[in-house]
């Protein structure tokens, strides 16, 4: 018995995006016959190159920012979102600084204009190094400069002296 031999059929991909124009599983030339094909021209997609903006400012793998923002005027950085009952929020804003609890009760404020500073909670610090602090409505004053505190009573007279005179 003779061998017989049929042609090997090898079917076209088209480029992305180009009509499927191969013909249809099956179909063969008769045999001994053979004709040109004409392909159509085909076109690689351009290349496209993505712009990264933030590569050279932020690196998202290590969690960095390597280089200064600028706010405009109306801009702000917000960490957290404001949620009642649930989270409070921080804002970094070109006027100053303020954070929430998620009371919604201001916990502390910097005013970037006039350097006010407020705070709802206790302060604490391993030194103070400052000229004046008043506390409660000025009935304690600590003074760095002269080394003194002096308690007033609710008239505003001197009572305790402790330090220099």
């Amino acid at each position: 018995m003779a061998d017989v031999y049929h042609n090997e059929v090898i079917q076209e991909t088209p480029f992305p995006g180009e009509v499927d124009t191969s013909l249809p599983i099956g179909t063969s030339n008769p045999a001994g016959t053979f004709n040109n094909t004409e392909s159509k021209p085909k076109s690689f997609p351009t290349k496209k190159i993505a712009v990264e903006l933030l590569s050279s400012a932020l690196n998202t793998k290590s969690l960095k920012i390597l280089q200064k923002f600028e706010l405009t005027q109306s801009g702000a950085i917000q960490i957290g979102d404001f949620k009642e009952g649930v989270t409070g929020d921080l804002r970094l804003t070109p006027n100053g600084l303020t954070a929430r609890d998620k009371a919604g009760i201001t916990t502390f404020a910097i005013d970037g204009t006039t350097g006010d500073a407020t705070f709802k909670g206790t302060i604490q610090s391993g030194a103070i190094v400052t000229g004046l602090v008043d506390v409660g409505n000025n009935s304690v004053v600590i003074d760095g400069e002269n080394r003194r505190m002096v308690f007033y009573d609710e008239n505003g007279v001197p009572v305790i002296l402790i330090g220099n005179a």
